[in-house]
């Protein structure tokens, strides 16, 4: 069998999957302390590890050993009392769904006694979280793209995404993220799937993969309507009774509500809720709404912007200080919104469909939940990482879009190739960048 023949392409995207794991590994290694919510994540997963019982709030601390990891004195005792500490001192995450620290629990204990190997091996977890990811967004564009000469070009504008400092730092970092992107690419192709072949196996699977999303981070409700209209269209013509069709979406829906079973009965046994949100938002509010401000809609346009900062993480957000800054943050927002949808725009409607609902529906599922949390709950959710899970099909959108609109490969190539190229650049300067470490 001969072998493939070296094109730019292949280079291009072999070069992108080296700087994924470059920059993936530097972030796994560069801090030898916890940044953003790492603290609180490591002692969730600690606690499954060593006492195999999820950590309840409020009284949850975080461990002697979290401590003085945060404090940056490891292996020596911290000086500080996690439990004067504040939200800090707390294991505030523990209201996250269980499946993430369940399997994180397997390298934290083959990290052995040292706990800068266990914080080591749970951020090389999320490299190894980023790499499957690249992998399911390949296997989606090659479903995706109807021309396979296309599906390279196609893939190395989507893969630009796992680039993203963003994307990486919450991948790669200690928490439910990592795991959460890898299911919600799985569910992007699942559902494309289903919705090219219309058999109910296919929903079934998508409905249990849904499950684990849910038992990872509750977030990927997102993707519910989407599997509701995926859902339906395979029933319609799958059964022809409507009695058929309704024992199928009954049982497909019952599918992740009973995986979500025993972690809801661990709730209502401990808080008296299916969720412990009442109690951790009592815990967070004095720190992240401290003037006790209720949300309106009047609110939405402000904190809509701030998904504009989308490809930066928070702990550099110090860089959008600067009113020039903040504006070209706001075009690069505006270009990877209006490409999508211009290019799917000018697709005949038999193709532009399932990627509008597959790849762009999700997105506005993200943002629904968002505005729900912010008018109804009270709380700002309005953060970009919330939607990485969603973004990576929407970045498969982007690339076809951008061929739909160019009619040209070697325009989504060197497009690939230059926001490859600012992305590395982009990364070289925020490591100069002392960001805030939480």
């Amino acid at each position: 069998m001969p072998r493939p023949s070296i094109t730019p392409v292949r280079v291009l995207v072999a070069a992108q999957l080296v700087a994924i794991v470059v920059v993936g590994l530097v972030t796994a290694f560069n801090f030898s302390h916890f940044t953003g919510d790492e603290g609180a994540h490591y002692s969730y997963v600690q606690n499954v590890a060593e006492e195999g019982a999820i950590p309840v709030l409020p009284r949850a601390l975080i461990s002697p050993q979290a401590e003085a990891i945060y404090e940056q004195r490891y292996p020596a005792a911290g000086l500080l009392d996690p439990a004067r500490r504040g939200l800090g001192g707390r294991s505030y995450e523990a209201f996250q769904p269980p499946l993430y620290y369940g399997v994180a629990a397997l390298p934290f204990l083959a990290g052995g006694g040292d706990h800068l190997v266990k914080l080591r091996l749970l951020r090389l977890l999320g490299v190894a979280f980023l790499l499957l990811a690249a992998w399911l967004l390949w296997r989606l564009v090659q479903r995706v793209s109807r021309a396979p000469e296309q599906a390279l070009g196609l893939y190395a504008l989507a893969l630009s995404f796992l680039l993203w400092p963003g994307t990486v730092l919450r991948v790669v970092t200690i928490g439910n993220a990592g795991l959460e992107l890898v299911l919600g690419v799985a569910l992007s192709l699942l559902l494309w799937d289903a919705w090219e072949h219309r058999e109910p196996r296919r929903i079934v699977l998508v409905a249990a993969v849904f499950g684990l999303g849910l038992l990872t981070r509750l977030t990927l409700l997102a993707f519910a309507p989407t599997l509701i209209v995926v859902a339906l269209l395979v029933a319609r013509q799958a059964y022809t009774s409507n009695a058929r069709r309704i024992a199928f979406l009954a049982g497909s829906a019952a599918i992740p509500a009973l995986m979500l079973v025993p972690w809801l009965i661990f709730n209502l046994h401990t808080y008296d809720a299916p969720t412990a949100w009442a109690r951790v938002k009592e815990m967070q509010e004095h720190v992240l709404n401290p003037r006790g401000i209720r949300f309106g809609l009047g609110d939405l346009p402000s904190r809509t912007r701030v998904l504009a900062r989308l490809i930066v993480p928070e702990e550099y957000w110090i860089e959008f200080l600067s009113r020039g800054k903040r504006l070209a943050a706001d075009a690069v927002a505006l270009v990877l919104v209006i490409v999508p949808f211009a290019g799917a725009l000018r697709l005949p409607s038999e193709r532009r469909t399932p990627l509008l609902v597959v790849l762009a529906l999700p997105v506005a599922g993200g943002m629904a939940l968002m505005t729900f949390w912010l008018l109804v709950g009270n709380w700002d959710f309005f953060l970009p990482r919330y939607l990485y899970p969603e973004l990576a099909g929407f970045a498969v959108l982007g690339a076809v879009a951008l061929r739909r609109l160019t009619g040209s490969d070697r325009v989504v190539a060197w497009t690939a190739a230059a926001f490859s190229l600012g992305l590395v650049g982009l990364w070289v300067h925020l490591h100069g960048v002392t960001p805030f470490t939480g």
